[in-house]
């Protein structure tokens, strides 16, 4: 039979380490998952395991609690018993003491008489067979006596030990109760959380789901942005090619210019000269008429080429 003595305060931790090592025995994938979407699993199979053993524990409590009242009632029991052989041993002792008083009475007159007949030797005899008889039931009375004294302390030692033992038990119920309302609000706690991660979940996947329209809306609006490019592109090459064509435009109109400036040069000294020559033959004209002619027909052909005329 299990002794009441044996405490199961060793046995707390265990209880306690249970769920870690629950946890540890599981496969990877059934773990709990260390993102804000996975769920508490861990809290799960604490509160199972807990409920697990609490259910044996309260079991193995009520048979406790039964076993303390059997114990109370066989103690009860032994007591009275107890008392009953301890009043019973006085009802002998005081028997026994009145028998030897008369067993000495009966000395003194046998050693004051000399002469006994039968009858008192024969009551001498049976009295004498008495008191051995009261002696031996004396000496069982006291042995059974001491055996249930010790019986007694026994059973009082257990019950201090089954009072101890249903302590610690109570105290170990008490701090179960407690870890199972922190698990059981702890789960309450993760189903909240659980379940505003999962309308944080449709917010996102809605969100998700908006800036992939507002991609595909940007792709679009990119794609065309390349289509607009490839025309700009194009436009710019011809504007490229037309100012090239400028360019050259440009530098042939400033060679023709710089050919204009030069002959406008060329002209402007040769009209100088003219006016020189104009003045000289002012000088001269009444001299010699045929010269001036001359002279005017000459300068003429220089100022007016024949290319110029052409």
């Amino acid at each position: 039979m299990e002794e009441p003595g044996t405490t199961p305060q060793p046995y707390w931790g265990l209880l306690l380490e249970e769920p870690r090592r629950v946890m540890a025995a599981l496969p990877e994938g059934r773990r709990p998952d260390s993102t804000p979407y996975g769920f508490p699993w861990e809290l799960v199979i604490r509160a199972a395991v807990v409920g697990f053993f609490a259910v044996p524990f309260f079991l193995w409590r009520s048979f406790r609690s039964v076993r303390s009242q059997l114990y109370a009632g066989r103690e009860k029991n032994l007591a009275d018993a107890l008392s009953g052989l301890i009043e019973e041993k006085c009802r002998l002792l005081e028997k026994f003491r009145l028998v030897q008083k008369e067993y000495e009475a009966y000395e003194v007159e046998s050693s004051l008489e000399d002469a006994s007949s039968e009858k008192e030797a024969t009551e001498a005899q049976s009295l004498e067979a008495t008191c051995e008889k009261l002696n031996r039931s004396n000496s069982e009375l006291e042995h059974e006596i001491l055996c249930l004294e010790k019986e007694l302390k026994e059973e009082k030692s257990k019950h201090s030990e089954q009072d101890e033992l249903m302590a610690d038990i109570s105290k170990g119920i008490q701090s179960l109760e407690d870890e199972s309302k922190s698990l059981k609000s702890q789960v309450a706690e993760a189903k909240m959380t659980l379940k505003r991660f999962q309308m944080n979940e449709e917010q996102l996947k809605i969100a998700i789901q908006d800036a992939l329209n507002e991609n595909s809306q940007l792709r679009e609006s990119q794609k065309q942005l390349l289509q607009e490019t490839e025309v700009w592109k194009e436009q710019v090459s011809e504007l490229n090619k037309q100012k090239i064509t400028f360019e050259d435009s440009k530098v042939h109109a400033e060679q023709v210019l710089n050919g204009k400036e030069n002959h406008i040069k060329t002209l402007t000294e040769r009209l100088q000269k003219m006016k020189d020559l104009g003045a000289m033959l002012e000088e001269d004209i009444t001299d010699n008429g045929n010269l001036e002619f001359e002279m005017y027909s000459e300068s003429e052909d220089e100022i007016y080429p024949s290319g110029l005329k052409a």
